[in-house]
């Protein structure tokens, strides 16, 4: 099934919309991105975390194309292209053609070998993407079909001119919950949404509002999760966690949940105002403890913070420290420098793992923080184990069936001058617990300059790692195809076949 013909049909309908510019102000008309901008300095957006010494990157091919000195490499496992390109290039949008970006990434607990992902098609370099994609394994990821979100970007039949930051989750029987931001450029409407598929992700519902701002106040980095607990009161419940930027510079995270399969929402609660917030990441323990993961930039630090709820997110505790984010950035790339997180299913620990410089001054390792409870937690410790000055950057997580976590990253440990050639690595634990060497798990190296661009070469604040009974599956953005359009590589949304 690729591309879905139904899908193809929305968005070739309605691209002809995008040429519509509505202005808030006879005097200026409205900028999302200029909004932004102008709020920078005093709040915190996804992936807006620049490091100290990052590199201007000028938007020419020079740029993003200078030669590089490369080494052999030996292969690696064989990696499958999911994302093939569904829309047609379009100067006129803006968007940057053949551009996937920022993957998130989902496997059914009924049935492992079913995945769906979620990624940007078309990126804006200023924020945003055209239309958001899925796309759908029944054969553990050996074969994938796709197609656009329907109904919520303008070109597929929505209101919205763009929409960034998809997340994907499985929910109860065949139900797979998808959230993203929409918001328009030449006005000050945004929402969190969700749309639902009934099928297993092969079709997709309007996607239903979580929270909306009619104002300039702009919600960012959503994230859901349901919970599947069968042992919780509270079983089957949608959480859908974000922060919110007031025009006054307050960052408030916040939490809603749904009791009715995502048909409606809860009022949002206020989970924490002290500090700036970002980067909420909801996760559901075995008995329907919700826990709530996030960053929260407090003076000249960021501290990562945690609350629990046993009420299903009614009530939250006072936050956790986790422990504190010391991210150095990599120059000329925006990587997000965002935390990720997972719970064992079955006995409910949580992992926390973020890029950190504590290690080696001036260049991020993978770290990673344990906890039992959530209360009480491990000092960070390092779980990268390239070459001390190989920059390591966005890492995710998972947990298998067996209580082994497992943590992709990508890393420029084969480039000799750790700059542009990039891998990914997967590192996991043995039945005992310890730590075994990292695998390559990307085919070959990747030059990130032929990546989109957004406040640096971009492959996505974000990426996607699931678990099976015994087994991980890491999904990323690697450019491996040759363009159509431009001299160089493509951005594609790539997995690891497992056996």
């Amino acid at each position: 099934m690729r591309p879905l013909p139904t899908l193809v049909f929305a968005f070739a309908a309605c691209g002809a919309l995008l040429a519509e510019a509505p202005s808030n102000s006879p005097q200026e008309a409205f900028s999302r991105s200029r909004w932004i901008a102008e709020h920078s300095a005093t709040a915190h957006f996804d992936g807006g975390l620049l490091g100290s010494t990052r590199e201007s990157i000028a938007e020419s091919d020079t740029a993003r194309l200078a030669p590089a000195r490369r080494r052999p490499t030996p292969e690696g496992p064989p990696n499958v292209r999911i994302s093939e390109d569904i829309l047609e290039p379009d100067e006129a949008s803006g968007g940057q053609p053949e551009t996937e970006a920022e993957v998130s990434l989902a496997a059914d607990p009924a049935n492992e070998a079913h995945l769906v992902a979620g990624y940007q098609e078309d990126r804006f370099e200023n924020g945003g993407a055209r239309a958001l994609t899925f796309a759908v394994s029944s054969d553990g990821g050996r074969h994938w079909g796709e197609g656009l979100l329907p109904a919520l970007t303008r070109l597929t039949g929505g209101s919205f001119e763009r929409a960034s930051d998809p997340w994907v989750a499985f929910g109860t029987g065949t139900r797979v919950h998808y959230a993203t931001i929409a918001f328009n450029e030449t006005n000050p409407d945004n929402e969190v949404t969700l749309s639902t598929s009934e099928d297993g992700g092969q079709s997709w519902g309007a996607p239903v509002v979580v929270h909306v701002n009619h104002s300039r106040d702009f919600d960012d980095k959503e994230a859901v999760v349901a919970d599947l607990a069968t042992n919780s009161p509270y079983q089957g419940r949608i959480y859908v966690a974000w922060d919110t930027v007031f025009t006054d510079n307050r960052q408030v995270l916040r939490i809603a949940h749904s009791a009715d399969d995502g048909a409606s929402f809860s009022a949002p609660v206020e989970v924490w105002s002290g500090g700036q917030n970002l980067n909420a990441l909801p996760l559901v323990g075995p008995d329907g403890v919700v826990h709530l993961i996030w960053m929260s930039f407090v003076q000249n630090t960021i501290q990562i913070l945690t609350s629990r709820s046993e009420d299903g997110g009614e009530t939250w505790s006072s936050p956790v420290t986790v422990g504190e984010l010391r991210s150095h950035g990599v120059d000329g790339m925006r990587t997000g420098q965002l935390v990720a997180a997972a719970i064992d299913p079955r006995r409910g620990g949580l992992f926390v793992t973020w890029p950190d410089e504590r290690f080696t001054p001036g260049v991020d390792q993978i770290v990673l923080a344990t906890s039992w409870d959530g209360i009480g937690w491990s000092a960070p410790m390092r779980v990268s184990d390239g070459p001390d000055d190989a920059p390591a950057f966005t890492p995710a997580v998972a947990v298998n069936g067996q209580g082994h976590f497992g943590i992709a990253y990508s890393t420029f440990r084969n480039d000799p001058q750790r700059r542009f050639l990039a891998d990914q690595y997967l590192v996991t634990t043995n039945s005992r617990g310890r730590l075994l060497g990292a695998s390559r798990v990307s085919t070959h190296s990747y030059d990130i300059r032929n990546a989109a661009l957004s406040r640096g070469f971009f492959l996505g604040d974000y990426q996607g790692l699931v678990a099976g009974q015994k087994t991980f599956r890491p999904v990323w953005v690697a450019t491996y195809e040759d363009s159509r359009l431009r001299e160089g590589k493509q951005p594609d949304v790539v997995t690891l076949r497992i056996p």
